[in-house]
């Protein structure tokens, strides 16, 4: 597959199950956090981000407003992960063009999905 996955999230326990799970369906997966976001995405030039929206220094908004500033990562899926409410963060999200929400805790199924009909896997 070889698709590759940038997971933005503080919860380190969250990371780690999450990464995992990705890449026992064969996703390479990179991790980071907060302000180190937007360097890392231009580093690892992922496929998609599964981007937590509260996280120390940086988050999720001011992330997705600097990527959409870059024409280069404007194009790379976001998909909202977060423990806040589902429909309030897909009204806030929405004009910015998420491509997906999963609420946490995430079911993997649900998890895998979302993401292989976002990447069309």
């Amino acid at each position: 597959m070889n698709k590759h996955i940038l997971i933005a999230d503080d919860e380190l326990d969250v990371i780690e199950t999450a990464k995992l799970r990705l890449q026992a369906f064969g996703y390479k997966v990179t991790t980071t956090m907060g302000e180190k976001t937007i360097e890392d995405v231009r580093k690892a030039k992922p496929d998609l981000i599964l981007l937590d929206v509260i996280m120390p220094g940086m988050d999720g908004f001011a992330v997705i407003r600097e990527l959409k500033r870059d024409p280069e990562l404007a194009k790379i899926p976001v998909v909202v992960f977060s423990a806040k409410p589902r429909a309030a963060m897909i009204e806030l999200f929405s004009p910015e063009g998420i491509a997906g929400y999963i609420s946490k805790p995430y079911d993997a199924k649900e998890l895998l999905k979302q993401i292989n009909q976002i990447l069309g896997v």
